[in-house]
């Protein structure tokens, strides 16, 4: 055998080494960690509440502004954050607090949480909790500022009121809670969601 066979020995035999080795790691199961837990996942996209204290306007007061700024109802506020809460058995597995995305908190918060659990029967408590309030002033709520009013809705403040009732339906109620016990083997999964017409937090089990 030349010089040049004995130099290339040692890769040969290394290069048939890392062969077996695959070929022997191929039949060698992989252990899973997950696969041996249970899991809870909130996920959810929903607006979050714009919290409003308004105060109505006077003709007078109303005259003084530009005609596209003529709203009859003034109003300040700003978008909720939540306390967003997962229990087991009792145990608060989960806290946080989640708000809208954007500069601004305005647009709808995305919630992707999970928690592990060992399998078997758990009681299981999902909360979402409103945090902010405004700090009481001179204004009121929109509804304090209606009950007050005597005169009937002109068409523009008609629409001025729909509008405001339709981005509140939209919002996240103040509080949601959602209490259940549940059966999960190992793998499985209990999604926790939010159901934007029940308004309400729903469940389904299913895989990973």
């Amino acid at each position: 055998m030349n010089t040049t066979a004995w130099r290339l020995l040692p890769v040969v035999a290394a290069t048939i080494a890392a062969l077996l080795l695959v070929r022997v790691a191929s039949f060698v199961p992989l252990r899973d960690a997950r696969a041996e837990h249970a899991w809870v996942r909130l996920s959810w996209s929903a607006r979050p509440e714009r919290i409003e204290q308004c105060r109505r306007l006077t003709d007078a007061e109303l005259a003084e502004r530009p005609e596209h700024m003529r709203l009859r109802l003034e109003c300040e506020g700003r978008f909720a954050r939540y306390l967003l809460q997962l229990t087991v058995d009792g145990v608060i597995t989960l806290a946080d607090t989640i708000q809208g995305d954007g500069l601004r908190h305005d647009r709808p918060m995305h919630v992707l949480r999970e928690a592990s659990l060992a399998p078997g029967t758990r009681a299981v408590r999902a909360t979402l909790t409103r945090v902010d309030t405004l700090p009481a002033s001179n204004f009121e709520s929109e509804r304090e500022v209606a009950a007050k009013s005597d005169s009937v809705l002109g068409e523009r403040e008609g629409r001025e009121r729909d509008e405001r009732q339709r981005r509140e339906g939209e919002g996240i109620p103040p509080r949601l809670s959602f209490d259940t016990t549940v059966t999960l083997r190992a793998g499985r999964v209990l999604l926790i969601t939010y159901d934007g017409t029940r308004r309400a937090l729903v469940a389904l089990a299913g895989g990973n």
